[in-house]
């Protein structure tokens, strides 16, 4: 059994006290992860509109009791209180993730404006959208970034172009079941995707699964063996409040014999050609308001050889 855990950075907070104490736990016990950091301002407390347009944003406030986990001064950060910097606040957390062996890429620029106005986005402010998170990354990082995880996990054919053509190594921009490449009115593209496969714990925690050990058995009965399975976590979640409770998963994924990947090696293992090209659709998750990005099914797999007969017929 392959793990990827994919830690997500959204707030301010996330990076400067979350993501410190998740380093120092995984590096204790020996597992590697894959650290993707929102680059921009922090303004989760422009989130409140989601309240407005989905009640289900309300309800999942209250099942993870949001204000407590995250405090205040991260509830109003960009409403009542002004935004704070994420990536540029503490760059050498993230450099101090790499220098530990811990893989770091871009998590979108502005978090919050990516979930809930990219489909209002045309071409040009995705673009502009990705451009200052890449920037940003090289700039905090001295290299260019090789990976991407769309906040939210919301994409659009726009995003998926964009970010197409930056020639990246993979994305992590879905849910779904396996690696896959993305079809887009019929022509897949070049970059492997590699979706979360399993629910966050944020979308599972609620009064009736809230201790440690019923969520560890909860999970262990979802990994699959002989597959790679992408965890996604949060610095702000598992990072802050949750810390025992990802420690004990990861110690009993080790003791059944799991392999800790990151997801760069996930995806420098993959042959490109060979994975199943699917289109990317609007999905729901139970515990999480609003639509997801998620893998379609597998278009059919190409008949090379009509390929060949093709080309010669067409000569």
């Amino acid at each position: 059994m392959q793990v990827a855990l994919k830690v997500d950075v959204d707030t301010h907070q996330g990076l400067g006290e979350g993501v410190p104490r998740l380093m120092r736990a995984l590096a204790a016990e020996g597992v590697a992860a894959s650290f993707f950091v929102a680059m921009g301002p922090d303004n989760s407390g422009r989130a409140i509109v989601r309240v407005l347009r989905n009640p289900g944003f309300l309800k999942k406030m209250r099942r993870t009791r949001a204000v407590a986990m995250y405090g205040w001064r991260t509830v109003l950060s960009g409403t009542l209180l002004p935004a704070r910097p994420i990536a540029l606040a503490y760059p050498q957390v993230m450099r101090d993730l790499a220098a530990a062996g811990f893989e770091v890429g871009v998590h979108g620029y502005d978090h919050v404006r990516w979930q809930d106005q990219l489909e209002k986005l045309d071409d040009a402010a995705v673009r502009a959208e990705l451009a200052e998170a890449f920037e940003a990354f090289r700039a905090v990082m001295g290299e260019p970034a090789r990976a991407f995880a769309a906040p939210g996990w919301r994409t659009t054919a726009a995003a998926l172009h964009a970010l197409d053509a930056r020639g990246l190594d993979y994305r992590s921009d879905t849910r779904g079941r396996a690696p896959y490449r993305c079809v887009i009115d019929g022509a897949a593209l070049a970059t492997i995707e590699i979706p979360t496969m399993l629910p966050t714990l944020d979308e599972v925690i609620g009064p009736e699964l809230n201790q440690t050990a019923p969520i560890v058995n909860y999970y262990l009965e979802r990994f699959v063996p002989d597959a790679l399975n992408v965890h996604t976590i949060h610095a702000e979640t598992e990072g802050l409040g949750r810390l025992d409770t990802l420690v004990a998963l990861v110690r009993a994924l080790k003791e059944r014999g799991a392999r800790f990947v990151a997801l760069r090696e996930a995806a420098a293992s993959l042959d490109r050609e060979a994975l199943p090209r699917c289109p990317v659709v609007r999905a729901t998750l139970d515990g999480r308001a609003g639509w997801i990005s998620a893998q379609g099914a597998a278009e059919p797999a190409r008949d090379a050889s009509a390929d060949v007969a093709t080309a010669r017929l067409l000569a």
